[in-house]
């Protein structure tokens, strides 16, 4: 499922791009794959992977120089098929049309419709040619038509209701460079609490030297080492029945351009390869959101703030509210199909964490430092690859995580993960493979297949067990849960293709008794059904039906049904898209999630509830070479209801009316 996330985001990107494409499945399977991860997390950052995406589109490897670490970059390409093209390449010699890619394994039509997207084929020396100095300007705004009671008289948010964005980018041969701003809704702008105008600002600075050896980073960056244990910012794929996207690559350093407000580093940053060792250095200081308090006369923080978001006076109070340092390295030894890689990470607070007093936050830390230490590895061999990382924290949490991959035979793909994480353990970089939204407490095992019965047909499936040691916030004691998912995808013909997915998840939450709480299985089911498809070569089909059922102190049910209509000229200056959906859903328990067409670097995943219609319309439009132009306008009735939302989001009425418009130049 989630290797459809990243096949996704890759095909809409090639589309939006101008790349040619002779069906929608592919377009279909991104959608669902971005739906699946925002629906885990509503944070994961999508559009910085969208970003290094396009960023790889625009500079093509050369199929015949890039080595292991190059392929690696391109998300959906897994170890197996790296291997598999770098073997072939170094048997047959140099590789000059997409059509000697069918002779590898693993390599089916679509993949190799998506390569050529991020690659070129020629002789091993040639190279791409060079370029000048690229800018890049993108503006963009949104709006909530209808007035929401926080911008009501007397208003309870300090700016007004636009949502702005400005990012400029810069790159050149050995610089790359950029900005990019934001003001939420609700957010002041050149005023209040923001008088030099957005209220969040982001820049950095990517130095190549040595022919692309060393690199130095300066301003925002992510950091992405091992499997995930002791660090692992932005975009990070879990679960899923697409096996080949349950490990990670160790990425190293990357440059930041995102609007997540939280979830990355800001210093300096360097990696410097020599031979088959690569090391990275760190150091970031910087400001975060935090509830501040007092214990004793003594000056602490009780929590941290992650949404980002300063319209109210608390909210702005608890802006940039307290200071950090962080500091890290990793040396990894990389030769062929194996890489070993050690890691270590310290963190400094400028006050102590002191967290309010539950159960669920018992083994949870506090104080003023933390220190990680971890040591990953990678090993293939044949058919088969072998990953892991066993991780420290200080305090004497211990986190372990093992895995496999393998492709026994040409039609068959299964993978295991097993992962064994301490209650002690505490790692505020970590974004590993867990069922839980921390690396904490849980122990369990994932075992995924994939089979392909038919060359019109395959069959993707997964089942993960998994527990919880201790109690978390949604539980009253140690619990343990399984899910499990059975997806069967077949093609109708060339421009038509029809899956089935079926999901399942069983969990302890918590109730209240009349005299206690107590654990109480929450079991939530899925049923989809979807069908893909083109007419001629311009207008692109998509339906679909979904049925939900919760259980647990109570039982809801609800099913959405939708259809989409795409076009898209034959140029492809413009395309469009229109969906109009209906939903009759019990409440938000039953809830069912479906992934929308949005701007560029925008996505949008709502969660429907209650019993209404949507209806969007979303398009692009390539003005002349260097300007491009997106939109999109969304409409929401909810039947039988006389408000939309709660508390300062809350609209009397019962339509929600969203516009968003976006610019791009370049030059």
């Amino acid at each position: 499922m989630k290797r459809i996330l990243i096949t996704l985001l890759a095909v809409l990107l090639a589309w939006s791009l101008g790349a040619q494409t002779t069906g929608v499945d592919l377009q279909s399977q991104l959608e669902e794959l971005v739906a699946s991860v925002l629906e885990e997390n509503e944070n994961a950052d999508v559009e910085q992977l969208w970003s290094e995406l396009e960023w790889l589109q625009e500079h093509p490897l050369n199929i015949n120089q890039a080595g292991r670490e190059d392929f690696q970059r391109l998300y959906f390409l897994s170890t197996l098929q790296i291997d598999q093209l770098l073997e072939y390449r170094e048997e047959y010699g140099p590789i000059y049309s997409p059509f000697e890619l069918n002779a590898m394994e693993g390599f089916d039509p679509e993949l190799i419709q998506l390569l050529q997207v991020f690659v070129m084929f020629g002789e091993e020396a040639y190279e791409p040619a060079s370029f000048g100095a690229r800018q890049e300007l993108m503006l963009r705004a949104i709006r909530l038509v209808e007035t929401q009671k926080g911008f009501r008289e007397p208003a309870k948010y300090e700016g007004s209701p636009e949502k702005l964005y400005l990012r400029y980018r810069f790159s050149s041969p050995g610089l790359a460079a950029g900005l990019t701003s934001e003001k939420d809704a609700g957010e002041s702008f050149f005023s209040g609490a923001n008088p030099y105008g957005f209220d969040y600002y982001s820049a950095f600075a990517a130095i190549t030297l040595g022919q692309g050896k060393h690199q130095v980073f300066l301003g925002d960056y992510l950091v992405r080492f091992g499997q995930g244990l002791t660090a692992w910012q932005g975009f990070s794929l879990s679960k899923s029945a697409e096996v080949s996207q349950v490990a990670k690559f160790n990425q190293g350093i990357r440059s930041y351009s995102s609007t997540d407000e939280n979830n990355f580093l800001r210093g300096a940053a360097a990696r410097f390869s020599i031979r088959d060792w690569t090391w990275h250095t760190f150091v970031s200081y910087k400001s975060f959101d935090a509830n501040r308090d007092s214990i004793d006369g003594e000056a602490v923080f009780t929590s941290f703030q992650s949404s980002g978001l300063h319209r109210t006076a608390s909210e702005i109070e608890d802006k940039n509210s307290v200071e950090g340092l962080t500091t890290g390295t990793n040396l990894t030894y990389a030769a062929e199909r194996f890489s070993i890689g050690l890691s270590a990470v310290h963190f400094r607070y400028e006050l102590p964490l002191a967290r309010r007093p539950a159960d669920y936050n018992l083994f949870y830390f506090e104080g003023k430092q933390l220190s990680n230490a971890g040591l990953n590895y990678q090993w293939g061999m044949n058919r088969y690859y072998f990953f892991g990382e066993a991780a420290w924290s200080s305090g004497g949490g211990l986190a372990t995580m093992h895995g496999l991959q393998a492709s026994p035979a040409d039609a068959v793909e299964y993978a295991m993960v097993y992962r064994n994480i301490s209650k002690k353990y505490q790692a505020p970089l970590a974004g590993s493979f867990t069922e839980g939204s921390q690396v904490n407490d849980e122990q369990g095992i994932y075992l995924g297949l994939v089979i392909r019965p038919a060359a019109k047909l395959s069959l993707r499936m997964y089942a993960d067990f998994f527990q919880h040691q201790w109690v978390k916030y949604t539980t009253a004691a140690p619990a343990r849960g399984r899910e499990y998912l059975v997806q069967a995808n077949y093609k109708l013909s060339d421009r038509w293709d029809i899956y089935s997915r079926y999901f399942r998840e069983c969990k302890p939450v918590k109730v209240s008794g009349t005299y206690t709480k107590m654990n109480l299985d929450q079991t939530r089911q899925k049923l989809r059904v979807q069908l893909n498809g083109a007419v001629g070569e311009r207008f692109l089909l998509k339906s679909r039906m979904e049925w939900a059922w919760y259980q647990h102190d109570q039982n809801a049910e609800g099913w959405l049904v939708f259809q989409d209509l795409g076009y898209k000229n034959k140029p492809n200056t413009t395309n469009w898209w229109l969906r109009l959906a209906y939903f009759k859903i019990d409440n938000y328990d039953s809830r069912i999630y479906a992934y929308e067409n949005d701007l560029l670097y925008q996505f949008a995943v709502p969660a429907f509830y209650g019993e209404g219609i949507r209806f969007y319309m979303n398009g692009k439009v390539k003005i002349c070479e260097n300007i491009e132009a997106w939109m999109k306008a969304s409409r929401s009735w909810l039947l039988g209801v006389n408000s939309i939302g709660s508390g300062n989001s809350k609209i009397d009425g019962n339509q929600r009316t969203e516009v968003k418009f976006q610019l791009r130049f370049k030059f």
